[in-house]
């Protein structure tokens, strides 16, 4: 994700087309891609608590299918990034889940692919390519695609696609609690980085009471 980042920070075309001709503070063109390379160059290098902040301050959903990973991330939150005179948003990290309707989508390729008796998610262009569980990435991704048949459906109803599925409605409530994780925890689980006890039956099993807070959310899955 943070590779998908950086790409974006550091392409002119992009970052121009994001402030939509209105640079923030009165930023030049030249200063505002000049400011663009500096948070790329900046996300390469720092500490992981501090990307982790950058991601929180960015990052509106982060959304797995079985070919590629998107990242929806606030347009307007883009913008003040550019603005600020560092990349130190510890003031945005307070209000980490705001209502923003102008949002724009990064897509990352990616593919399951079977390495030994393993299954790895490969991101296309990432700096390194962990292995990833499987049956996480697979529930996730599962309780992404639920969410939106309902969202593209207002007809359908949990319990009709707990029939089709062949599963309980109570599940596919548990599973619908999964988009919601903090953009931090799904980045993890995709580059196969979260807690070691962290398993697919484990999160279905904690997702019944999971908090909205992400930072009680961290807590509880053990981050």
């Amino acid at each position: 994700m943070i590779s998908r980042l950086r790409h974006f920070f550091a392409d002119p075309a992009a970052l121009l087309g994001t402030v939509d001709n209105d640079p923030p503070n009165g930023l030049g063109q030249s200063q505002l891609v000049k400011r663009g390379r500096q948070i790329a160059e900046e996300l390469s290098t720092e500490a992981p608590d501090k990307a982790k902040a950058t991601l929180l301050a960015l990052l509106c959903r982060v959304t797995i299918y079985s070919d590629r990973i998107e990242i929806a991330l606030c347009r307007g939150r883009a913008a003040e990034l550019l603005a600020a005179k560092s990349i130190d948003l510890a003031a945005q990290h307070q209000r980490s889940d705001p209502a923003c309707h102008d949002v724009m989508t990064l897509r990352v390729p990616a593919r399951l692919n079977r390495v030994g008796r393993e299954m790895r998610m490969l991101v296309e262009g990432a700096d390194d390519q962990t292995a990833a569980d499987p049956s996480l990435l697979r529930v996730i991704a599962r309780a992404h695609d639920i969410q939106g048949r309902l969202s593209q459906n207002t007809d359908l109803t949990v319990h009709d696609i707990a029939r089709e599925e062949r599963v309980t409605a109570a599940y596919i409530y548990m599973l619908l609690r999964l988009p919601w994780l903090a953009p931090d925890i799904t980045t993890a689980i995709v580059n196969g980085r979260q807690p070691q006890q962290l398993s697919a039956k484990t999160l279905m099993r904690k997702a019944s009471r999971l908090p909205a807070d992400w930072t009680e959310q961290r807590t509880l899955l053990g981050f």
